[in-house]
């Protein structure tokens, strides 16, 4: 009788190295592919996000505000329902709308948890952001304001960037001179993670910073192997963990330091520079004031962060560096911040 053919040991362990290595082959292509993806869908977010800003500034004549919102003036807290809750009617949010300003009415606030503030904003959230949630499973954004190439506090009014303080400095968009194709609105700062040591997404707390000092000091506070050292953020003031928030560690972001930088300051809500950052490989997308979205690099010239406006020899008044308005000190990314720096840049 015909003796029955089969794999012998030895060529059953070669076709099992054979699928290894193809899995191997083609796993980073299929997780390539996936963030391609991921990409192209944060890009259609930003994408109806400016639509939103120029809608709003056509109902308006204004644009939106980073702090200090009018729409919210006479309501509790009004200085801290930030630049996405007056978006909310034109991005097919009027319901919630109504909802966040009855509520303000009514004595709540953003930091709370309420119907506005536990509502997870999809269109909001970079989608390799993942399934993020604020404290309390508050509604988290990947999506922050631009104020501008200056470390300032979350409510003073100099500004230099598109969203400035409400009750202080409006802007349209007849008022950004240096162009609105050639200036961002709204970029993606990874959300944060209560516990997180990468740069992206934590915050570096404990930074010595006075007013007008050189951005070094936040650089310094990265690790080579993308981590960050000393004292980190812990709690609830986490990057991105309240849409509903104009604190900056929630909802605005500084063009200083290059995309995928440290974010640090004294304090969450305390002098926080907040650095755009993203888990696209290699940068951020940004939506710019025309509605155009761009992919700007993490490599991109930021200027020499070691300086100050101080070492410009352009400040009027060395008491008052945040009155700065000339070039900015950051390179052409803090050009793209600026709405009348007066550079002559182009998209790199």
């Amino acid at each position: 009788m015909a003796k029955k053919k089969g794999f012998t040991l030895v060529e059953l362990l070669v076709v099992i190295a054979i699928i290894g290595i193809l899995i191997a082959l083609l796993l980073p292509a299929v997780q390539a592919a996936r963030e391609a993806a991921r990409r192209m869908a944060c890009t259609n977010n930003l994408k109806q996000v400016g639509l939103a800003v120029q809608n709003f500034h056509d109902s308006t004549g204004d644009l939106p505000c980073a702090t200090h919102n009018p729409q919210f003036k006479g309501k509790n807290r009004w200085e801290r329902w930030s630049y996405i809750c007056v978006l909310l009617p034109f991005m097919e949010q009027d319901p919630l709308y109504e909802i966040t300003v009855n509520g303000a009415e009514n004595g709540q606030v953003p930091w709370s948890s309420n119907e506005s503030t536990l509502t997870r904003l999809d269109g909001m959230i970079c989608p390799s952001d993942g399934s993020k949630v604020g404290e309390g499973g508050r509604g988290p954004t990947s999506y922050h304001c631009n104020r501008g190439d200056y470390w300032l506090n979350w409510d003073w009014y100099e500004c230099r960037g598109v969203f400035g303080r409400g009750d202080k400095e409006h802007h349209s968009l007849a008022s950004i001179l240096d162009g609105t194709s050639n200036t961002m609105a709204v970029s993606e700062v990874v959300i944060g993670k209560d516990g997180g040591m990468d740069i992206k997404g934590n915050f570096a707390r404990d930074v010595g910073y006075s007013n007008g000092d050189a951005p070094v000091i936040c650089l310094d506070r990265g690790n080579a192997d993308g981590t960050l050292n000393g004292n980190i953020q812990s709690g609830g003031w986490q990057i991105g963990w309240r849409w509903s928030d104009s604190h900056s560690i929630y909802t605005q972001w500084h063009v200083v330091l290059a995309p995928n930088s440290p974010s640090c300051g004294t304090h969450g809500e305390s002098w926080a520079l907040i650095t755009a950052s993203s888990h696209h490989p290699g940068g951020v997308n940004a939506v710019f004031c025309d509605g155009s979205v761009h992919f700007m690099s993490e490599s991109i010239d930021a200027g020499d962060p070691t300086l100050s406006v101080r070492d410009s020899g352009k400040l009027i008044d060395n008491n008052r560096p945040q009155d700065y308005s000339s070039e900015s000190m950051s390179g052409v990314w803090g050009a793209l911040g600026t709405i009348d720096g007066g550079e002559v840049v182009s998209l790199p």
